[in-house]
């Protein structure tokens, strides 16, 4: 039970989250707590000089009766200081006389000195090093967050909603980068700070401050009520603005269709409709809050007035205090009591506000790797044997069927095999196996005899270059776009790759040549010449398995013919396996695989196939029916 309420904690979420980056930065932690413990010094310090500012100064007792023991204590330590004070200014003078309490007004000023200066370099220092800390966290947490997704399959990518994404990394991170400093500002600095103004109103008055130590639990109830509401409620207010941001980024990457639709206040409409609804979620939450914060302030004004009630009460039966010194210090320091439970109060309510957060992220970084190389992986450097599919299946999650079902397939080293099928067949899914993108749910793949499962994955990623359908181009140069293929390559090896890609007389002639920057996904350039960077990217990278997943099918007739060309040169010397939606681009394939619904139905050479007239004649029949009809005119 202990356990379970201790998960329930927002500070023990938010530690759970930081654990990793919290031990690194434990020096500047009790740094900070050290630092701290002198500026609640230095802060309350002062309040003990009310009492001998008004019994010395302003209104001096002459009164003999023995009062506090502990103030007796500090009243003598302050006249040795006064009267040293005086000796050095005014020389000897009289007790009482004007040159005395000027002497005690000059001691007071030169010891409220001292304490702020100490209050000011320990308060710079506390802030410097707290948001240190803080931010390298923070830093160190997004790096964290960053290489878990990057290490999770493609199954999480394929299901993820990438604004939602985008929202934990950057809106949930700030929250929880907030908290960090609250947590080492506020809630380091006011405890300690409410702790000491609790022992300077405790030695001037212990009865009054045990009724406020009575009282304070009431202030900490509402807190941990509706601590937990405002939590929940957080979440789902996040998970609100997630929604709304993944409405955004589909409007600006779909941009091209949005405005072909004429479709744009139909968009708006949809995101204004999200941010309704995180603008109610969201004031469920600041409701909560507000709730605690008036709570706190009516019970903190509720038990200011209690006791008040017992001070006077005991000072007037009782005689509480002796001078009006004592009494100044008592009250000053219960006002300083109220200001700090205030801050406390506010602090841990930021925090519960975050720890929607922490859980969000917290939530990513539980998501398990599905791809994961094993302590004992081996090492491989070529493709010996070849690869072979052994029983292979493949079935992803929620899916009714599989989308690979007992495939058996081998492909020889230098052997260009290529997949046909209708869509949904299962082409993609055996390259993204192969790739080890996912790993098979039966059976197993295995590379020159070794299952592809227990080879190191960086010697494995290192086997293969890969052109999709969808070329990719980071918002960087040309050259550093090819050069992804293979870092640290020269530049006669990237014109290399690029001539071999037939794209090199197209990138001499950009106005910064290589150093010309691409654009965003490389929309400054064709689909033609974008897919043949990619294919140059490829031929850089030199690996000896080719994978093509219909690299030309979005491409037009002379646009084809040229990227054709450079993954003729691409595919040289390898083994590439291609998944080709035009069958006249596979003719020459060595053996072309038919796949239906995830099963092998055919395999042989283009013309064994035809000629036995099955599912891929049926396909080549189609195919072509369809291009006749397309060219008869009307």
């Amino acid at each position: 039970m202990g356990r379970d309420m201790l998960k329930l904690s927002s500070f023990s979420g938010l530690l759970r989250l930081l654990r990793p980056e919290v031990g690194p930065q434990l020096g500047r932690v009790f740094g900070v707590i050290a630092l701290s413990v002198v500026v609640a010094i230095a802060e309350k310090a002062p309040l003990a000089l009310l009492d001998p500012l008004f019994d010395r100064v302003l209104f001096p007792s002459t009164s003999s009766e023995p009062g506090n023991a502990a103030l007796e204590w500090f009243r003598d330590r302050f006249d040795d200081a006064m009267t040293f004070v005086a000796a050095r200014v005014y020389g000897e003078v009289a007790p009482g006389s004007d040159e005395y309490k000027l002497a005690a007004l000059w001691t007071i000023a030169g010891l409220i000195l001292v304490l702020t200066l100490a209050n000011a370099a320990a308060q710079y220092f506390v802030t410097t090093t707290a948001r240190r800390a803080a931010l390298r966290m923070v830093v160190e947490l997004r790096l964290r967050l960053a290489r878990h997704i990057i290490s999770l399959s493609m199954r999480f990518h394929g299901t993820r909603r990438f604004g939602d994404t985008l929202s934990r990394m950057s809106s949930d991170v700030t929250q929880t980068l907030n908290s960090v400093v609250m947590v080492l500002r506020d809630l380091v600095q006011q405890p300690l700070q409410l702790i000491g103004s609790l022992v300077v109103a405790g030695v001037t008055a212990p009865l009054p401050t045990i009724t406020i130590l009575l009282v304070m639990p009431l202030v900490a109830i509402p807190i941990a009520t509706l601590g937990r509401r405002v939590r929940r409620r957080t979440t789902k207010s996040l998970t609100s603005l997630g929604a709304s941001m993944e409405v955004l980024t589909q409007i600006f990457t779909g941009i091209r269709t949005v405005k072909s639709f004429r479709a744009e206040e139909r968009e708006l409409a949809r995101y204004r409709e999200f941010n309704e609804g995180f603008l109610e979620t969201s004031m469920k939450t600041v409701r909560a809050v507000a709730t605690i914060e008036a709570t706190t302030t009516l019970l903190s004004h509720l038990g200011f007035a209690v006791v008040l009630v017992v001070a006077g009460w005991a000072t007037l039966r009782l005689g509480l205090f002796s001078s009006a010194g004592e009494m100044a210090t008592f009250f000053a320091s219960v006002g300083m009591i109220y200001t700090h439970v205030k801050k406390i109060t506010q602090a841990v309510n930021h925090v519960q506000e975050s720890s929607g957060a922490a859980d969000r992220l917290q939530a990513i970084l539980d998501e398990r790797p599905d791809i994961v190389e094993r302590a004992d992986a081996q090492p491989i450097r070529a493709l010996g044997r070849g690869i072979a599919f052994e029983g292979v299946s493949f079935t992803y999650p929620g899916a009714e069927r599989p989308a690979i079902d007992g495939l058996d397939l081998r492909l020889a080293p230098g052997e260009t095999l290529a997949l046909v099928g209708a869509s949904g067949a299962g082409k993609t899914t055996l390259i993204d196996l192969l790739a080890r993108f996912i790993d098979v749910s039966a059976g197993r793949i295995s590379v020159d005899g070794h299952d592809l499962r227990e080879l190191r994955l960086d010697d494995w990623t290192a086997m293969y270059a890969m052109v999709g359908q969808s070329p990719f181009l980071f918002h960087a140069s040309v050259r550093e776009n090819i050069a992804y293929g293979k870092p640290g390559a020269t530049q006669a090896e990237i014109e290399a790759a690029a001539r071999a890609a037939s794209i090199h007389e197209f990138i001499a002639a950009l106005p910064q040549g290589y150093d010309t920057v691409v654009g965003d996904q490389g929309a400054r350039l064709s689909g033609g010449q974008r897919q043949r960077i990619t294919i140059a990217r490829a031929i850089l990278k030199g690996a000896p398995l080719l994978l093509l997943d219909e690299a030309t099918s979005a491409l037009d007739s002379e646009s084809e013919l040229e990227v054709q060309r450079a993954l003729d040169s691409l595919m040289k010397g390898r083994t590439v396996i291609v998944i080709a939606h035009r069958l006249s681009t596979i003719r020459t394939a060595d053996r072309i695989a038919v796949l239906e619904r995830g099963r092998l139905v055919e395999i042989g050479a283009h013309d064994e196939l035809l000629r036995r007239n099955g599912a891929y004649a049926r396909l080549h029949a189609a195919q072509f029916a369809a291009v006749d009809a397309a060219s008869t005119p009307a």
